[in-house]
């Protein structure tokens, strides 16, 4: 074996020595927190329910009518409840792509974006009061619950979810996000 050989043999070998050790770090930035329970809890929740909902109609040949609704439900809860989670990891679509596919030095752009999400989640959040003080007297059509219980939980993950971005653009701003 030449030594260019043996150099480029090297040069591969500490490329993947780093891209194992970088992904490794990811990992463990990636790792379960805090931010994991509530995510946890609907989709524990929500399974259930659709077992529940399969057992009945599949096995027992008799479904029961709330689960469909509460599935529905639960699964518009899921999106939000997850996309905190997205959001403090950095994950979203959004990011990925202005990540992967422009150069690393377009922070303004990604700025941009995280200002322009922001004020449509809080826009969101004030139509969601708005929807809710119209439809509190309103019940779910297969539950004995007000729908407003469902808006409320809807409106705390959008409120946190806002409260993550602008913490995020508080450190873009200070230069401490990526």
């Amino acid at each position: 074996m030449s030594e260019d050989q043996q150099s480029q043999g090297q040069t591969i070998e500490a490329m993947l020595a780093e891209q194992e050790r970088l992904e490794n770090i990811q990992l463990e930035e990636r790792s379960s927190g805090v931010w994991d329970y509530p995510v946890l809890a609907v989709f524990a929740i929500l399974f259930l329910t659709v077992f529940l909902q399969f057992f009945t109609r599949y096995v027992l040949n008799d479904s029961l009518s709330w689960t469909e609704e509460a599935a529905r439900y639960l699964l518009i809860l899921l999106t939000f409840v997850g996309a905190i989670k997205c959001q403090v990891l950095d994950s979203h679509i959004r990011l990925e792509f202005i990540d992967q596919f422009l150069p690393r030095g377009v922070k303004a752009l990604k700025v941009i974006s995280l200002l322009i999400t922001t004020g449509y989640f809080a826009f969101l959040g004030y139509a969601l009061t708005i929807l809710g003080r119209q439809t509190s007297f309103q019940k779910m059509v297969s539950l004995p619950f007000p729908k407003y219980y469902l808006y409320t939980l809807l409106f705390i993950a959008i409120v946190v979810l806002v409260l993550v971005q602008l913490y995020q653009l508080w450190r873009m701003y200070k230069g401490e996000f990526k």
